[in-house]
C-alpha cells in the first residue's frame, strides 16, 4: 500500500483504488483473523512462542511500516480537525467491531474522511453514509462519554499526516490497539501523539482513577504518588477522568 501513497496523491486515482482494494478485500479478514489469534477462539495458539513470533515479524511489522498506523488525538483536536475538514464526511460500522464481533461498544462509528471517503462508500455503499460534522462530532464526544477514545489512521510512510479515518476506539476491541499491548510498540508501533499528559501534583491525591482509564498503560500510583510507567500517546482519556482536575493535556 505505501507503494500507492508515494507514487499517487491525496486525491489520485492510483490512490483511491488502492484504498477501494485494501477495503474490499484485506482489512476485514486480517482484522477478524488477528484478534482471534490475539483475544478470540484461537489465542492458544495466538499464545505460542513460534506463531507469535511469526505474527510479530510477519505481520504486525511489516503492515505497521508500510501500511497504515495510528496516532492518538484528545478530544478538542480531533474536534478542531473536523471543524477543518474540506470535503464529504461519512460514517459507517467500526472495522474491528464488525470484524470480530467481540465488543459491546457502539458499532457505527468509523468517521472516514478526505480519501477515505469514496474507498469505503464504495466498497460498502449500504453500510457508510454522509454525515455532516456535527453529526460526527456529536459520535465523537458520545464515545468519549463512553470512555472511548479517538485514534486517526495515517497512511505510510508514517512521517506523512495523510489521515482518511477517525476510529473511536476502545481497549477490548480495537485491533491495532490490542496488536501494540500484545506485540509492543517494537513491532506495531504507534505514532507519538501531538500531545502529553502533565500531572500536577499538587492537585494530585493518588486516587488512581487516571490509572483505570489510561488506556496505554502509562500511569501508576506507587506509595500514594503517581508516576508514569510509560510512554503517553496523548489521548487525553486521563484528563477527563480525573476527579481533581489535576491533569492537562500539553503540546508536545
Amino acid at each position: 500500500m505505501s507503494l500507492v501513497h508515494i507514487v499517487g496523491g491525496e486525491e489520485s486515482r492510483l490512490r483511491r483504488a488502492g484504498l477501494y482494494l485494501f477495503a474490499r478485500t484485506l482489512e476485514m479478514p486480517a482484522l477478524s483473523w488477528t484478534y482471534q489469534m490475539l483475544r478470540g477462539r484461537w489465542r492458544r495458539i495466538g499464545a505460542n512462542r513460534a506463531v507469535r513470533a511469526a505474527l510479530a515479524w510477519g505481520v504486525a511489522a511489516p503492515f505497521a511500516r508500510l501500511g497504515d498506523t495510528a496516532r492518538a488525538l484528545p478530544e478538542p483536536e480531533v474536534l478542531r480537525l473536523l471543524d477543518e475538514l474540506e470535503g464529504p464526511i461519512a460514517v459507517g460500522p467500526c472495522r474491528c467491531r464488525a470484524s470480530h464481533g467481540g465488543c459491546d461498544h457502539p458499532l457505527e462509528t468509523d468517521i472516514v474522511i478526505r480519501t477515505g471517503v469514496a474507498a469505503w462508500t464504495r466498497a460498502f455503499p449500504h453500510d457508510y453514509r454522509l454525515v455532516d460534522r456535527e453529526e460526527a462530532k456529536a459520535i465523537v464526544s458520545r464515545c468519549r462519554r463512553l470512555g472511548m477514545w479517538q485514534m486517526v489512521f495515517v497512511h505510510c510512510p508514517v512521517n506523512e499526516e495523510n489521515e482518511y479515518v477517525i476510529c473511536n476506539c476502545c481497549a477490548c476491541g480495537c485491533v491495532p490497539h490490542i496488536l501494540n499491548r500484545e506485540l509492543g510498540q517494537r513491532f506495531y508501533p504507534l505514532l507519538p501523539g501531538h500531545y502529553r499528559a502533565v500531572t500536577d501534583r499538587t492537585l494530585c491525591t493518588g486516587r488512581g482513577d487516571c490509572v483505570a482509564a489510561c488506556p496505554f498503560g502509562a500511569r501508576a500510583v506507587l506509595g500514594g504518588r503517581l508516576e508514569m510507567a510509560g510512554p503517553c500517546f496523548g489521548c487525553g482519556i486521563c484528563e477527563a477522568a480525573c476527579p481533581e482536575g489535576a491533569i492537562r493535556m500539553h503540546h508536545a
